[in-house]
């Protein structure tokens, strides 16, 4: 190999996590000889059609996701659920497979741990790097809420929405210009984020004091004042007996500081006067009807004393 075409290749492995298609190679002037020769006898070898790793060691999360594109092709972009990982989305992990979206009219078929799709809409949002093309995050997280079904839609979306990686008017449009395949779970998911849930529990919360003959509508995370006091801000809210509703999970905090912070909220609550009923995901998945019944109690007896000087603002729509 000349020096010049060797040190190309170098260049080429090292701007691409170490991979090459077949394609580049023979492009930067290596015969078909000698790249069938160094993926027999090494050190390259295939990880994907046409895809060459230019060492033996497991390809690393990043890898696979180059390796993915580059077998797809530079019309295709790495989409789903695999793209909403990719923009920082935590609620949907799936370490196994790398989803890339093609257009439709190319036929590219699904190989080991990549799940090909196609796809008739481009997409303007479209984020593209030095080795990859990415599904814009509305895109994504459209995509993987038809596709992993309602279980998962919902706390994917919510997450979304709450980091503002995506508002509700993106994922709307991407509901109504999307396929109807699949849309349910994403159209259900989107109501239960228009509601202002923070998590899957608060939108099952909300769920449950809907189907209340005695209490009024519930508020979800409005701002509460105490004169010139910013107060912490409650799951639920029934304002005109100033009764709040926290769900307490250490599932939906980022650690054990914040979870203690959660907690010391209820103390703030009731130097306030404010009414507290604290309850867990786990108690409102598994016992709807007591729940329900301690809420409406809770607010039966909170009618009966003068309500705190609280100010509470409805939580403005993202």
């Amino acid at each position: 190999m000349q020096d010049g075409v060797k040190r190309q290749v170098q260049q080429l492995f090292e701007l691409q996590e170490g991979l090459a298609t077949v394609a580049q190679l023979l492009e930067l002037g290596l015969s078909r000889h000698v790249v069938r020769t160094r993926i027999l006898r090494g050190p390259w070898r295939l990880v994907l059609p046409r895809v060459v790793c230019r060492d033996a060691r497991a390809l690393d999360a990043r890898q696979r996701l180059v390796a993915a594109f580059l077998m797809a092709g530079p019309d295709s972009a790495i989409s789903s659920w695999t793209a909403a990982t990719w923009h920082g989305l935590r609620a949907v992990a799936d370490q196994r497979h790398v989803v890339v979206a093609v257009p439709a009219q190319r036929f590219v078929r699904s190989h080991a741990f990549v799940v090909v799709r196609r796809s008739r809409r481009p997409d303007p949002g479209l984020v593209r790097t030095t080795t990859l093309a990415v599904a814009s995050c509305p895109r994504a997280v459209a995509d993987a809420a038809r596709e992993l079904g309602p279980r998962a839609a919902r706390p994917l979306v919510i997450e979304a929405v709450q980091q503002r990686r995506v508002t509700l008017t993106e994922l709307r449009h991407e509901l109504e210009a999307g396929p109807r395949q699949g849309s349910l779970a994403l159209r259900n998911a989107l109501a239960e984020a228009e509601q202002q849930a923070w998590s899957v529990p608060e939108a099952d919360l909300a769920a449950l004091v809907r189907t209340s003959t005695v209490l009024p509508g519930m508020w979800a995370n409005p701002s509460l004042r105490a004169g010139d006091v910013r107060l912490p801000t409650p799951d639920g809210w029934f304002d005109d007996v100033a009764l709040a509703v926290q769900v307490h999970s250490r599932q939906y905090h980022a650690g054990d500081l914040d979870w203690e912070k959660t907690v010391s909220t209820d103390g703030v609550f009731a130097e306030q006067g404010i009414a507290l009923v604290a309850v867990t995901p786990r108690q409102i998945s598994s016992q709807p009807v007591a729940v329900l019944a301690r809420i409406e109690r809770a607010y039966e007896q909170a009618t009966k004393r003068p309500r705190p000087a609280v100010v509470a603002t409805p939580s403005a729509a993202i």
